[in-house]
Order: structure tokens, then sequence, then C-alpha cells
């Protein structure tokens, strides 16, 4: 199947292509997308991750997890080729720190009878995340139309989370719509895109964040960097048709 942004046009010719927008808001009391750079300190992206974000779909419909680290998730087999837009609802992010006792597995190699060695973690927390979600369907997908239903009914299979399982995640469907794809090279773009795709600058209203997006073959993350905007602001693309217009807002889809 291409996974090219014309494969997803809503042309109502061609009623076997995803022809549908689902928005949804997503949206949490905390959440922790991790960044793994350190066991000490957690910190976390300010924005979920699309990996994620197809883990939390997965769990919607009902597809398997992650297994162990040489089987590709259920999930990820069936959604990778999904193409979203993600918008964060906050102007700002509100971020704290938490720190706890966590036993150091690594450490755990001790004699018998040995006092567990501790370490104290310290992680970074969202408060109050909240994003709006865009999914690009096809209703006569058996898959997608299952993700439709759910979301439209604000359940899922599976518990969802924001990046732990104990930040239970909700959901509230917003819209199912026709889409165009845009033609405007000067756009005021509402969700988060490669910074790389700018072609001029104009980025003060945006936070730089280097973001995970999808797995290379060996199954580890692929990083690019993406504008998140901050609050409205036109920009000029590169490549103005990987945006999408529904009802006069221009969303990035990756």
């Amino acid at each position: 199947m291409s996974t090219t942004l014309e494969s997803f046009s809503s042309s109502e010719e061609d009623a076997t292509q995803p022809n549908k927008l689902l928005s949804f808001r997503l949206y949490g009391t905390f959440a922790h997308f991790n960044q793994p750079i350190s066991n000490r300190f957690r910190n976390t992206y300010s924005i979920i991750p699309k990996p994620q974000l197809l883990g939390l779909i997965g769990s919607v419909a009902g597809l398997g997890g992650y297994k162990n680290t040489t089987i590709v998730p259920e999930f990820y087999s069936k959604l990778a080729s999904l193409k979203v837009f993600i918008k964060s609802n906050n102007s700002i992010d509100n971020k704290f720190t938490v720190a706890y006792n966590s036993l150091n597995s690594f450490l755990n190699n001790r004699k018998e009878g040995a006092t567990s060695p501790n370490m104290i973690i310290n992680e970074q927390l969202l408060l109050y995340p909240d994003y709006q979600v865009g999914l690009l369907l096809n209703e006569h997908n058996p898959l997608h139309a299952e993700i439709i239903e759910n979301i439209m009914q604000s359940r899922s299979v599976f518990h969802i989370y924001l990046g732990k399982n104990e930040f239970f995640a909700n959901i509230q469907y917003l819209s199912l719509k026709n889409y165009e794809i845009n033609s405007t090279k000067e756009v005021t773009c509402c969700s988060i895109l490669p910074f790389d795709e700018i072609d001029k600058e104009g980025t003060h209203n945006m936070k730089l964040e280097l973001l995970p997006v999808g797995f290379d073959e060996m199954f580890k993350y692929v990083y690019r960097l993406m504008a998140i905007p901050q609050e409205e602001c036109a920009i000029s693309l590169k490549h103005p048709d990987n945006c999408i217009v529904s009802e006069g807002n221009v969303y990035y889809v990756f």
C-alpha cells in the first residue's frame, strides 16, 4: 500500500481510498513520554510522539502491543502507514519533576541476603496534557471502521494511557469530515510539522523538539526535528501538499 499523501486523498471518485478525517481530543491529568537518555533522570517529550500515539490507537482497536524487542507489535504492523496530525491544545508546557525510590535491577546481582539497592529516580511529568489528533481513515477498511466506531463512542478495547499505565487517557470524539490536500505555499499550520519542511525563517512562535516519528528496520526509533506551534503563525512550506485542509484549518500529516 502506498504511504504517500496522494494515496490518502479524499476523492469521491474512488471510494476504496481513505476519504475521511477523524478528529478527537486526547487528554488526561498526567503524561510521561520517556526520552531514552538517562535512567536516573527521565525526561519527557513535550508532546505525544507518533509511535506512542499509534500504540494508543492500537489499544482502542484491540491490537497487540510490545512483547519483546525481536517482534514488531501488532499495532505497528497494521498502523505504521496511518497518516496522522497532532496538535497541542496547550500554549505552554506544564512540566514538573517528581522523585521516588526505585530498585536498581542492574545492581540487583547481589549476594544472597544482601540489602536491595535503591536508586533515586527523578521523573519529569506533563500536567494536564491535551491534544487534538486527526487520523486519515478509510471507512471501507474493517480496522479503520472499528477505530472510527470506538472513538465516536469514546471507548477502547484495552485501557489507554499517556505514556505510563498509571496515567489514564481520555478520548473525546470531535468530528468525521472530508478534507482536501493543501495547495497553498503560505499557510497557518495548526499542528506539529517537521522543521525542515519550513521554507523560510519564521519559527519565533514555535518550539523545536527532536521527536520519534517511527521505527527503522531494526525497530529503533527514527527521529525528526519537529516544530510545535505555540500560537498561530504563518509559515511558508517546501512541500505544501503534505498538509490537508479541513474547514479552513491546515494540518501537517505524517
